[in-house]
């Protein structure tokens, strides 16, 4: 692919297309169109934006899924995507096609509609970069804070911890750990891409938690310190009580990896006075939870692990995944 703008044929063919889908988007992707619109009719507004660095596999997908999660860990009914795609000079058109079918695949799938963007090859990036901004809508009483937890709620986790970590791992170095992983557990991770978005269970914490945080970058340690920071509040969590599937355990292992550290897209953190509502309306819907520990006054962020030893986190940690990737 030449350097510059992607060639207004290539998105004609795969992007101008594409029809509005939602009543309430006004404006979507089209020849020269800088800006969507969407009317809210009175809703919150809201906007958050993310690149992604450390996936190759699957990356136009997760560029969805990570900012429609970061919409509904506000509370927010994700509604569009812009994407912007930066293009290596020795990539080929196949593989920028790849990448926007992958995106229109997590639009389709998710109910959102990509609102447009900005693509070309440019010789600062070594590998495809694509950072996609995402805008949803949230009533005002349901518009969900990081910094909202409180004293004496308890810190809920859905699902189990470093799904995304883990599928990204597997894609790169499947060879090597299919040797150690019994076809269960090939088969758990390779349909992790189906476990990652949090839309769901953000959609319905939204009317009990004080805040809510996706478990990206940094894993579990990383939105801890997050909310924490954030409410200006402390946290015990307790090894023992967190869910690590097998697969999971055996990736972080082979890799010498700390699993609590890992992106975990696929996992959202909630603190909520009103748990046992909660947890059993999520569990209504299929999806697995466990309270981890509790928010406490004092701000000293404590992790008890399961042989007692209290470990302070008093940073926010670089991925584990970074050790690999």
């Amino acid at each position: 692919m030449e350097i510059g703008k992607i060639p207004i044929e290539i998105l004609n063919e795969h992007i101008f297309e594409l029809k509005t889908a939602r009543d309430d988007v006004l404006l979507g992707p089209d020849i020269g169109e800088d800006s969507a619109a969407v009317d809210i009719k009175g809703d919150i507004a809201v906007i958050t934006t993310d690149p992604i660095t450390a996936a190759s596999s699957m990356a136009g997908y997760l560029s969805v899924v990570v900012v429609c999660n970061d919409l509904a860990a506000a509370g927010a009914e994700p509604i569009g995507v812009l994407s912007t795609i930066l293009m290596p000079p020795e990539s080929s058109q196949d593989e920028f096609v790849q990448i926007l079918e992958e995106i229109k695949e997590a639009c389709k799938r998710f109910n959102v509609q990509l609102l447009g963007g900005h693509s070309e090859v440019s010789p600062i990036v070594t590998k495809p970069l694509i950072v996609s901004t995402g805008f949803g809508k949230v009533q005002r009483h349901m518009l969900i804070s990081t910094k909202g937890a409180k004293v004496g709620d308890k810190i809920i986790v859905t699902k189990t911890l470093g799904i995304e970590g883990t599928l990204i791992l597997y894609n790169k170095e499947k060879e090597r750990l299919r040797r150690i992983l019994t076809p269960h557990e090939i088969s758990e991770i390779e349909d992790y891409i189906n476990r990652l978005s949090v839309i769901e269970e953000g959609l319905i914490a939204r009317k009990y938690a004080s805040s809510m945080h996706d478990i990206t970058e940094g894993g579990l340690f990383g939105a801890i310190y997050e909310v924490c920071k954030a409410s200006k509040k402390g946290a015990k969590i307790y090894e023992d009580k967190i869910v690590l599937s097998n697969s999971v355990k055996k990736v972080s292992s082979f890799f010498n990896l700390n699993p609590y550290k890992l992106i975990s897209s696929g996992s959202m953190l909630i603190t909520t006075s009103e748990e046992d509502d909660l947890i059993s309306e999520l569990k209504e819907k299929g999806i697995g939870c466990c309270v981890i520990g509790e928010i406490v006054e004092d701000t000293k962020i404590e992790f008890i692990s399961s042989n007692g030893e209290s470990i302070l986190i008093d940073k926010l940690p670089i991925d584990e995944i970074y050790k690999v990737v």
